[in-house]
């Protein structure tokens, strides 16, 4: 008689050859699935264990003291990689903000690229450029908004070039007919010498809470800064009348 060989099933198969090696191996070629997952071998390695009554168990309070840690770094490393995200968001809107400011072929283009497509690219509402009245006669143009002598410092500067807003009050001289669109704004002192009178750029978000004090200010001033030096270019090379 023929003895009969049963043949193993694919799933005894698959637990045959899932030994002790082949993790070993799998993990050391994966030295990210450990890093991920260090919550899983917290509990394989430190199990609940059974204590007499009356007794404090001080392996399991350090087990779930770990276990915390382990849980508030990933919440923190999840901060870190939005943070992260957002700033290189936001680098990408002012590089292409400059790009568009540097496409510049006269001082007219550049105020229109400055107040009509900015908004887009800084992904914003409105944006201004106020200049207070002076010596330099300026033409009209959208976006321009002339102040009165004085205007810019009269807002709380506290020492600084660039004021944050989250919860703007409504002004008709910074935003012009756009003002009702501005709930929270961004205010940047420029320093242009040939005007020969204080200068700002106004950015506005109709959203309240868009910009605010605790928000990184290095790109906007590198903004600010192609802004003023744009400017103070076609003011030299342009005859004003």
């Amino acid at each position: 008689m023929v003895k009969e060989i049963k043949s193993k099933s694919p799933k005894a198969k698959a637990t045959a050859s899932f030994d002790e090696d082949a993790v070993r191996e799998w993990l050391i070629a994966r030295p990210d699935f450990v890093e991920k997952n260090v919550d899983l071998f917290v509990g394989a390695l430190l199990p609940d264990r059974e204590v007499g009554e009356g007794v404090i168990d001080m392996q399991s309070v350090l087990v779930d003291r770990l276990r915390k840690q382990i849980t508030d770094l990933k919440s923190l490393q999840g901060d870190f990689v939005s943070a992260a995200r957002a700033n290189l968001h936001t680098q990408d809107m002012v590089l292409n903000s400059v790009k568009a400011i540097l496409a510049a072929t006269n001082i007219t283009h550049f105020v229109h690229i400055l107040t009509q497509d900015l908004p887009e690219y800084l992904d914003v509402d409105v944006v201004t450029l106020c200049i207070e009245d002076g010596p330099i006669p300026l033409p009209a143009m959208t976006g321009l908004q002339r102040l009165k002598k004085g205007n810019i410092d009269k807002a709380n500067w506290n020492d600084k070039n660039i004021l944050m807003r989250p919860n703007a009050p409504r002004s008709k001289a910074v935003f012009g007919p756009a003002m009702d669109l501005v709930a929270s704004d961004a205010l940047i002192k420029l320093d242009i010498a040939s005007l020969n009178t204080p200068a700002m750029l106004a950015i506005g978000s109709r959203q309240i809470g868009h910009f605010h004090a605790e928000q990184a200010t290095d790109l906007l001033s590198f903004l600010a800064t192609c802004i003023q030096s744009s400017l103070q270019m076609w003011l030299e090379t342009t005859e004003v009348t």
